[in-house]
């Protein structure tokens, strides 16, 4: 069976050092995938107001973000991606990379690669990779189809999907329709997120053809809300999602081809959903009926 992965962001520091730590054990035991970590940048951008928050009062501590990789990196052994935006990396990006190469970080995530550095995106992977660190490349449903399966063949270790402009803050859009244009774009794994409003988001997502999900600001919330237990009890739900899709679906089988297509306008390979309701699942029972089904 094909495992669905679970990449868990946590802002590093947040909301103290020793609670960030203890996120991260638990995380890692229960069923996260891959780690996104959050290196609080001078301007972000394109993250919505809890991570926002949560890199300020990182910053407010004075965590040592080189040095929580290195506890983040001894805690697990999963793969660890450092997140930042290179607008203010330009001046010592090499140095950046640098650091958390040596600090046992795998790859890195820049949100502004394609949006605000397109024409000379191919000179940034480069230097990524030869630091010795996985070039992890963001897309969002409105950039050039060509654009977005160039990418996505150099992309390591897989595509990551934003379906919203930012964070955190609810915006209209169906995640089925984005997720299945660029799954049929994409050369590679894709996991989504950067935006995913509720579990019947994430749901949907998968249902489209999302190889993963990533999760961050209803982790940030929670443990700033409740403290890191809460925010460990929503990755068990993530998880426990993922968990549900696989024990329903079983082995994907390969994709059929634009007859399919026809026949089904969830446009997913196999149909995922009718999978779903031919299990009757209590997954299945909350999508009957909802625009985008099979017929």
């Amino acid at each position: 069976m094909t495992s669905k992965l679970l990449v868990t962001y946590m802002t590093l520091g947040f909301p103290d050092p020793p609670s960030f730590a203890a996120f991260i054990e638990g995380a890692d035991q229960l069923g996260t995938d891959i780690f996104e970590l959050g290196y609080p940048p001078s301007f972000a951008k394109y993250d919505g107001p809890t991570i926002r928050k949560s890199y300020a009062s990182a910053k407010a501590i004075g965590a040592d973000f080189p040095m929580l990789i290195k506890k983040a990196r001894e805690i697990t052994h999963k793969k660890i991606i450092v997140l930042s935006y290179l607008e203010g990396l330009q001046d010592h990006l090499d140095s950046f990379l640098e650091t958390v190469a040596s600090a046992g970080a795998d790859g890195v995530l820049f949100p502004d690669l394609l949006v605000d550095f397109s024409e000379t995106y191919s000179n940034y992977v480069k230097k990524v990779l030869n630091k010795g660190l996985a070039p992890v490349v963001f897309v969002s449903p409105f950039m050039p189809d060509r654009l977005i399966a160039e990418v996505s063949r150099i992309s390591e270790p897989f595509l990551y999907l934003g379906v919203r402009p930012t964070t955190g803050i609810p915006t209209p859009g169906d995640v089925s329709v984005l997720v299945n244009r660029v799954r049929d774009l994409s050369a590679n794994d894709i996991v989504v997120g950067f935006g995913l409003r509720n579990d019947h988001d994430v749901r949907e997502a998968i249902i489209a053809g999302a190889n993963g999900i990533a999760v961050g600001t209803a982790y940030v919330e929670a443990a700033e809300k409740q403290g890191v237990q809460a925010a460990l009890k929503v990755v068990t739900r993530m998880r426990s999602i993922l968990d549900e899709f696989e024990r329903n679906l079983g082995e994907p089988t390969e994709r059929k081809g634009p007859q399919h297509r026809r026949r089904c306008r969830c446009r997913t390979f196999p149909c995922q959903r009718g999978a779903f309701q031919r299990a009757g699942s209590s997954f299945a029972r909350s999508t009957k009926g909802q625009r985008g089904g099979c017929r």
